[in-house]
C-alpha cells in the first residue's frame, strides 16, 4: 500500500486501507485524484439507467439496483477524495447492498408479474446486517473482501445459469463478466506489487504514469461489468413479462435499454 501523508485538504487519513496511488500528488483537495474520478463510470451511467427505469416502469427492483450502484460510484468517489474512515463504509456497505439487490433481481427474472419472493428477502437482508454488524465491530478489511467476494461468485452462478436458458443478449453478459474479471486482475496487481508499480510510475512512465493508476483501473472495469449485468438482468425480465426491450447503444458504444412498448414491467 502507499505510504499515508498528513498533508492535504482532508487531513491525516483515518480509514483502514490506503491505495497504491500516491496521495494528494495532483491537488491538495483530493488525497487520490485518479481513483476518485474514476467514479464518474458508476454515476453517469447509473443515473441515465434509473432515469430510463422510471420513465419506462421498469420493476422497482431494477430502480434499487440502479440506484445502489450510483450510491456507490458516490460512496467510491467521497472515500477515495478524503481516504477517511466513514467514507470508507459509504463506499464499501453499499457494495454488499446492491449485490443483494442484483442476486435478486438475477434470481427473480422468471418469475410471474408482482411476484415477491420474501423468503429470498430476509435472507438476503441478514446477510446484509451480518456483515454490516461484524464489519463494523472488527474493521477487519479482509473479512469485507472475503464477504463481497461470496456475494459476486454467488450472482455469477445465478447470471451463467440464466445464461444457459436464454439465447437473448448472451453478448452484453460475456462483455460483463470479462470486463468485470480483468477489472479484479488488474485490483489484485495493482494490490500486490504496489511498490514497483510506484517506481515504475515515478521513474519510467514520466507524464504517462496516470495510465497504470491500475485501481482507478479496476473503477472503470468493475463499473462497466456491473452496470451490465444489470441490464442484462432487466432484459431478460421484460422479455420474461412479454415486453419489448430494446439494447440501443450512445454514440453507437455505449448500451442502455428501453421498453418500446411502454408497458409496465412490475
Amino acid at each position: 500500500m502507499a505510504p499515508r501523508i498528513a498533508s492535504g485538504f482532508w487531513g491525516i487519513p483515518t480509514s483502514t486501507i490506503d491505495w497504491c496511488e500516491e496521495n494528494y500528488s495532483v491537488t491538495t483537495y483530493i488525497a487520490e485524484f485518479w481513483n476518485t474520478i474514476s467514479n464518474f463510470i458508476f454515476i453517469i451511467p447509473s443515473l441515465a439507467a434509473l432515469y430510463f427505469a422510471f420513465i419506462d416502469h421498469m420493476d422497482d427492483r431494477y430502480k434499487w439496483c440502479n440506484g445502489s450502484v450510483l450510491t456507490v460510484g458516490l460512496g467510491s468517489w467521497c472515500f477515495h477524495m478524503t481516504l477517511l474512515y466513514s467514507m470508507q463504509l459509504l463506499d464499501e456497505l453499499p457494495m454488499i447492498y446492491g449485490s443483494a439487490f442484483l442476486i435478486y433481481s438475477h434470481l427473480e427474472v422468471e418469475k410471474p408479474r408482482n411476484h415477491e419472493n420474501i423468503p429470498l428477502k430476509i435472507i438476503l437482508t441478514m446477510y446484509c446486517l451480518f456483515v454490516t454488524i461484524v464489519y463494523l465491530l472488527t474493521k477487519h478489511v479482509l473479512f469485507f473482501q472475503l464477504s463481497y467476494g461470496f456475494v459476486v461468485v454467488s450472482m455469477s452462478v445465478v447470471c451463467c445459469n440464466n445464461f444457459r436458458k436464454y439465447r437473448e443478449a448472451r453478448n452484453i453478459f460475456i462483455v460483463a463478466t470479462v470486463t468485470y474479471a480483468f477489472g479484479f486482475l488488474l485490483w489484485e496487481i495493482d494490490q500486490n506489487f504496489c511498490g514497483g508499480l510506484k517506481l515504475w510510475r515515478s521513474e519510467v512512465l514520466g507524464p504517462f504514469a496516470p495510465i497504470f493508476e491500475l485501481h482507478a483501473w479496476w473503477h472503470l472495469l468493475a463499473g462497466t461489468g456491473t452496470y451490465l449485468s444489470v441490464l442484462y438482468s432487466a432484459y431478460l425480465r421484460s422479455l420474461v413479462l412479454g415486453n419489448k426491450p430494446e439494447i440501443k447503444y450512445w454514440k453507437k458504444v455505449w448500451p442502455y435499454i428501453r421498453i418500446t412498448n411502454g408497458k409496465a414491467m412490475t
